[in-house]
């Protein structure tokens, strides 16, 4: 059966459960705060590790950059330089000019003319010269054609001396007289003149 504690036992009772019962609850404190400083320790190490890493990344880009600026500083002195040498290169190249000279269209259009002019005057000179050859070429049929001429004419002449020695032959003949047969043989010497002079 049960008995009610008395308030004797309650009160021992109570007393020794109590501090059992405190004891309890510091524990659980301790752990929380384990806990909580755990998490606290965690974080802090994590903040490091990320601190360091972004230092790290700070360096790199400083690195970068200054090796950027560092090109880029000799790009552009580089540049400079070969500004400067171009700049030279051209004062000496209009060092030498005497002036600026501008062409217009209309002397375009002058030039192209004097060229047109000067071909036309080529091709009247070649026409000439074909016409000069061609002309030469005629004289020289011409001369050959007087020369055939003249070699008709002297064979002519010559034929025509040859039927006068015949006719004369034959005229002779007949005068000097003489018997029937030297007759008939003048007679047919002067038809053989007569017939080839004719």
């Amino acid at each position: 059966m049960t008995s009610d504690p008395t308030p004797t036992e309650q009160a021992a009772g109570g007393r020794p459960d109590s501090p059992a019962q405190h004891e309890g609850a510091k524990n659980k404190r301790p752990v929380a705060w384990m806990i909580l400083a755990g998490v606290a320790i965690a974080a802090a190490i994590g903040l490091g590790v990320w601190a360091i890493v972004l230092n790290d990344d700070l360096n790199d880009t400083e690195a970068q950059l200054d090796a950027q600026t560092a090109a880029a500083e000799s790009a552009s002195t580089e540049a400079q330089s070969r500004i400067a040498d171009a700049r030279a290169r051209i004062q000496a190249a209009l060092s030498g000019v005497a002036g600026v000279v501008v062409v217009t269209d209309q002397d375009v259009t002058e030039a192209e003319q004097a060229v047109a002019n000067a071909e036309q005057s080529v091709a009247d000179a070649q026409a000439a010269v074909d016409q000069a050859q061609s002309e030469v070429e005629q004289a020289r049929a011409e001369r050959d054609l007087a020369k055939a001429e003249a070699e008709q004419a002297r064979a002519e002449a010559t034929k025509a001396e040859l039927c006068a020695d015949a006719s004369d032959a034959a005229t002779q003949a007949l005068a000097e007289g003489g018997t029937p047969d030297d007759y008939e043989a003048a007679a047919a010497s002067a038809e053989t003149a007569a017939s080839a002079c004719s």
